[in-house]
């Protein structure tokens, strides 16, 4: 039989398959084949099944994806897939408690670009939203193939032009505690669920991140993963003169600078650092891009 993964806790997984969902496990030779990825099967995956004598499901082989997302830590070799066969990434932030952090959006569109995955950024809060703030964040993403939305969970603006953004698809959600996840979707899906994971008070980070995975569906087929664990990325797999590639507003630049492969720091001559100078790059969006350069180069001399 042919199911789709919506659920994963631990070594389990729910297999949805005519509307019935099977607890399941992975057959033994899936768990030891040779794979990229630390986890074999992830929420979202199209999956061929069988049901033993006890109900259980045993998960035989992955269909092929259209698409993964990943988190790879530290200097592994392998990655954790969080989600897949998406048809878009939703970086949730909010303008105050917490506050913008843009530089980790940056991350969760690097890591959406290389699995060919669309982002959208959706912005929460915006009844609180200071004089500002709104025309920094399109200034700080100006050139970059990023779709912005504005949103108040609270009073509802923005909300109906969101829903259109969403409605229909599938949708892995990306935010920290507290920017209003359940509130924006019980908004537009009265009754979704989105609280797959225990989250610690003391420091705000979910307690499992691959391990404890769900997508919800609405009544009209959209499909919602969360992902309450996920705070920061490594990209690790990426080379410092491939970074600026998926920076959309500085790959064109960096067609024109005097060396290539130009990783727009130290070298004379370059391009974007011309830009960012005459104030067509936003300066913090070029400050976060170094600081990715930077974590990438340190973990590259620590394999070393």
């Amino acid at each position: 039989m042919t199911g789709i993964i919506v659920k994963v806790y631990g070594r389990y997984y729910t297999v949805l398959h005519e509307g019935l969902e099977v607890n399941s496990v992975l057959r033994g030779k899936m768990k030891t084949g040779a794979s990229n990825y630390s986890n074999p099967a992830a929420v979202g995956d199209i999956v061929n099944f069988s049901i033993n004598k006890e109900g259980l499901g045993i998960i035989e082989s992955v269909c092929e994806r259209k698409n993964t997302f990943t988190r790879k830590d530290g200097v592994r070799s392998r990655e954790d897939i969080i989600a897949c066969n998406l048809d878009q990434v939703i970086a949730v932030q909010a303008f105050t408690n917490p506050r913008l952090n843009l530089r980790f959006v940056d991350r969760i569109i690097i890591r959406s670009k290389r699995g060919k995955i669309p982002v959208l950024l959706c912005v929460n809060k915006s009844d609180l939203m200071e004089k500002g703030e709104s025309e920094y964040v399109r200034s700080y993403y100006k050139g970059a193939d990023i779709n912005i939305k504005f949103v108040s969970a609270l009073t509802g603006k923005g909300m109906a032009e969101f829903k259109k953004e969403v409605n229909g698809k599938r949708s892995l959600l990306i935010g920290y505690s507290g920017v209003g996840k359940s509130s924006l979707f019980n908004k537009i899906y009265p009754g979704v669920d989105l609280k797959t994971s225990e989250v610690s008070e003391s420091s705000g980070k979910g307690k499992h991140t691959t391990t404890n995975v769900k997508m919800v569906r609405a009544e009209d087929g959209t499909e919602l993963i969360d992902t309450p664990g996920v705070r920061e990325f490594g990209l690790v797999d990426i080379l410092p003169d491939d970074l600026g590639n998926y920076f959309d507003d500085f790959r064109e630049a960096g067609l024109n600078c005097r060396f290539r492969p130009c990783t727009h720091d130290h070298e004379p001559g370059c391009e974007v650092k011309r830009l960012v100078e005459d104030g067509i790059i936003h300066e913090e969006r070029y400050i976060s891009y170094l600081n990715i350069l930077y974590s990438i180069q340190e973990n590259i001399k620590n394999q070393y």
